[in-house]
């Protein structure tokens, strides 16, 4: 069943900012500008590696390896370039490869131990160059949608639509989802619009989002119905959701549909918050399944990260005594003492624990606490935050936009109190009024940044908060603490959420 006419002008038409020319010929100018980017970092890395006298035949070499490399492992397609770890995993296969080629040429070629040495250090320089030449185009992308995100057709009912829509656009994803062929979900029977037509806008759930919708009865069994969708909509990415509607035939006639149209199909298990890390696929009796292994919350697996973290914050802090001193001298002369802030919070299994801050409020704020309580902007969850918090002293107000005010919390780290990564410390009364769910938190110890912190802090709603925090607990790993502790120097920078 194709997809009417009508629909195609309606859709095009609310699609209209996603068929720019940017969009148009993004595809090659952002594979032209990673190529510049690795042939740049490659040479650069040769002029600081390689002796004077060596570096003319290794200008040339070093730079053709290394893009060879990069390209034989798929790193110019945009489907592996955004976030996530597969972009630095193959960026280290590359690594190797081209190591080896070069190596390999040396002995044979040149026979030279002084060039090898060069080259050998060459190519991981130039890796490294790459990794933030990409996140710098990466935060390119961010302007430039063109240049990042690949169009995707989402296929399923209205409500998977919108769901896979929102977490999308919420995980910073290399997908942008332009439009959706709206199915019948489970237990919703047929749609009642006529196939081809566009439900109204106040009953439509992807329309909040600025997706287009083209809705159908027969749903993606029909390969033709989808074909033509994407041809419409210039998707560059299928995403299946499941349902009645997704089923073996309809994959395998879908499959062959679209060999030769350059199309992406992805099929979402919807298990949106487990950790790729977490997912294998196995195959048993011929059917191939999803196991997800379970959260690793035994302290022999945390014991890494508890002696690593105490040693980083012993030596932040004295690193950072200067910046303690000044902050202090600026809190004592401004606002008078205490300088420092002590509150009990929970912690690790519903511990309590005292945590220290420097002091940003007045000395009576928790007195006039329940006066304020009409300025609370986070009136759906258990948090009070105020935007403009007349408690705040004008240097708190500076501590706070740089979280300069929660550097004393690194003594928690050191006393095993905290992490140096983590959910947020709740307050005793808060966790109290936890649901099981929600208790999970505790789980692990709390810590002094975290996806929180890097998210939006103070302007994020509270299920997103629980959400993050849970989805952390289930998913931990060192790289992914590592991930958080490299992007919370910019959320600091730009203070978004700090108030």
């Amino acid at each position: 069943m194709a997809v009417g006419s009508g629909v195609e002008s309606q859709v095009v038409r609310r699609l209209q900012p996603a068929r720019t020319w940017t969009m148009r010929y993004g595809r090659r100018a952002g594979t032209a500008l990673l190529v510049a980017m690795d042939w740049t970092c490659a040479t650069a890395a040769t002029w600081l590696a390689v002796p004077v006298q060596d570096q003319w035949p290794a200008l040339v070499a070093v730079p053709v390896a290394w893009v060879g490399a990069s390209n034989a492992h798929r790193l110019y397609e945009r489907r592996h370039v955004g976030p996530g770890t597969e972009e630095y995993h193959r960026i280290l296969r590359a690594c190797l490869a081209a190591m080896a080629a070069l190596a390999a040429l040396c002995a044979l070629v040149a026979r030279n131990d002084r060039l090898l040495r060069g080259l050998l250090v060459a190519v991981p320089t130039a890796a490294v160059g790459s990794l933030l030449a990409r996140k710098a185009f990466r935060a390119m992308q961010a302007r430039h949608p063109g240049l990042s995100s690949r169009p995707a057709l989402l296929v399923g009912s209205a409500i998977q639509c919108s769901a896979m829509a929102t977490i999308l656009r919420r995980e910073r994803s290399a997908l942008r989802a332009v439009a959706a062929l709206e199915v019948a979900g489970p237990g919703q029977g047929p749609l009642s619009q006529p196939s081809g037509s566009v439900p109204p806008r106040p009953q439509d759930p992807l329309d909040p989002l600025n997706v287009g919708t083209l809705t159908a009865h027969g749903g993606p069994s029909d390969a033709e119905q989808v074909a033509t969708a994407l041809e419409v909509t210039g998707c560059e990415v299928v995403v299946l959701m499941p349902g009645p509607h997704l089923g073996a035939a309809a994959l395998s006639g879908l499959g062959w549909r679209l060999a030769n149209q350059g199309v992406d199909i992805l099929v979402a298990p919807f298990l949106s918050e487990i950790s790729p890390a977490r997912l294998a696929v196995r195959r048993d009796g011929g059917v191939p399944l999803f196991h997800v292994r379970a959260p690793r919350l035994s302290r022999g697996a945390r014991v890494p990260k508890e002696i690593g973290e105490r040693v980083m914050a012993a030596i932040g802090i004295l690193l950072l005594s200067p910046i303690f001193l000044a902050v202090s001298l600026a809190i004592m002369f401004g606002d008078g003492r205490p300088i420092y802030f002590r509150q009990v919070r929970v912690g690790l299994r519903g511990e309590h624990f005292v945590l220290f801050k420097f002091r940003t409020m007045s000395t009576d704020a928790a007195a006039v606490k329940q006066e304020l309580a009409h300025l609370n902007v986070n009136s759906d969850g258990l948090l009070f935050k105020a935007r403009r918090d007349p408690r705040v002293t004008k240097v708190g107000a500076v501590l706070r936009r740089y979280s300069l005010d929660e550097l004393p919390q690194l003594l928690n780290v050191v006393r095993g109190d905290m992490s140096l990564v983590g959910p947020r410390p709740p307050l005793p009364e808060e966790a109290a009024k936890y649901s099981e769910e929600v208790r999970r938190r505790l789980l692990v110890k709390p810590g002094l940044t975290g996806l929180w912190q890097v998210s939006g802090r103070s302007d994020l709603a509270w299920a997103d908060a629980v959400r993050l925090d849970l989805g952390y607990v289930e998913n931990w790993s060192l790289g992914l603490d590592a991930e958080i502790l490299l992007r919370t120097g910019s959320a600091v920078v730009k203070g978004k959420g700090a108030y």
